[in-house]
């Protein structure tokens, strides 16, 4: 049984990504020839010594389709009894840190220029430089490159480097045929894109001023702000919580449970992590009340992922997945493009 939803864009340039996309996923699907998650066909084959499981090669846009399905988990995760003492602790934490956020921030700043990550002029470390931009349909793309140490341990949740780990992972997998690989790449990407999507829904909830925006100290809280105004002035509303500290989390989570057998992974993601929430209170665009629930987030939407991922046991016929919620772009014809949100039952 399958229900859908159609949604179709309006505004010129999300037309054309949905277009864009929504050709993407055609060419994809017809060039994927490997098994389908849903019809798992290698319980011949031999368990990956690291943990036992076979691997099955990923669909396409699997890890953009299932976002629907993740979201839901994530919610289920929140009411689940088995969580309350965590979350009840997390928050408490989180209150704790709010209370003293302006003396965290300054103590650190202070630190950082007295050890010279911070040149003292400055008020904060955001020292960037541009590099070059191009334009897409009236959108100016923009980069830019760290000029010193602080901000190069800022860049380490600034979505470059969660990329890069995706394509070495794609590439690898594509050239010597790594299922696990593959799958690694898919899961990670899956993972930030339920991380990001849950980021935005709270930064755009809580409307928290960044300290370098701050009008007060531990800045002021804009609950559900004006969106139009969120977008022209986004720094003062979009400190809570971090999505670059819940990427990290996102990342490491994943890679570290599909290479057990590396046990430096998640010393290394978290010095990552550690590094980076101290070069976002340098920068002054992240408070470190922000920092505990991003990396709760983004460890909650690593487990979503991997809870359904499509492996299965050797010599077993049965996956992972379950019942599945998807989105998939479709095309229009005569009127543009469109987003399909289905559940199969």
């Amino acid at each position: 049984m399958c229900t859908h939803l159609i949604i179709s864009p309006k505004r010129r340039l999300t037309r054309w990504l949905f277009l864009g996309v929504a050709s993407l996923v055609w060419v994809t699907s017809a060039a994927d020839t490997g098994d389908s998650p849903e019809l798992p066909a290698l319980g011949g084959a031999a368990p990956h010594p690291a943990n036992g499981l076979v691997y099955a090669r990923p669909t396409a846009l699997g890890w953009m389709t299932r976002a629907p399905q993740n979201l839901w988990q994530f919610g289920r995760e929140l009411v689940n009894p088995d969580n309350t003492w965590p979350l009840l602790g997390l928050a408490a934490g989180t209150a704790a840190l709010i209370k003293y956020d302006q003396p965290l921030l300054d103590a650190s700043q202070r630190f950082a220029k007295r050890i010279g990550l911070i040149d003292p002029p400055r008020v904060s470390g955001r020292e960037f430089y541009y590099v070059y931009s191009t334009d897409i349909e009236g959108i100016a793309l923009p980069v830019y490159v760290p000029t010193n140490l602080n901000s190069s341990m800022y860049y380490l949740g600034d979505g470059y480097t969660q990329l890069f780990i995706v394509g070495s992972f794609f590439g690898y997998g594509m050239y010597y045929s790594d299922n696990r690989a593959l799958q690694t790449a898919s899961l990670t990407m899956e993972s930030l894109l339920t991380t990001g999507i849950v980021v935005q829904i709270l930064k755009r909830t809580t409307g928290r001023e960044s300290p370098f925006q701050a009008t007060v100290p531990g800045g002021r809280w804009d609950f559900f702000p004006n969106q139009k105004l969120y977008n022209y002035h986004t720094p003062k509303y979009d400190a809570f919580p971090s999505g670059h500290m819940a990427t990290v989390m996102a990342a490491t989570t994943v890679v570290a449970a599909n290479y057990p057998e590396y046990r430096w992974i998640k010393p290394l993601g978290y010095t990552a992590m550690t590094l980076l929430g101290f070069a976002m209170l340098n920068n002054g665009v992240h408070w470190a009340s922000e920092f505990p629930i991003a990396i709760a987030l983004g460890y909650t939407a690593a487990k979503v992922t991997l809870d359904h991922v499509p492996r299965v046991v050797a010599g077993d016929t049965r996956t992972t997945q379950r019942n599945t919620w998807y989105a998939m772009p479709m095309l229009f014809p005569g009127s543009g493009g469109g987003l399909t949100l289905g559940a199969r039952f």
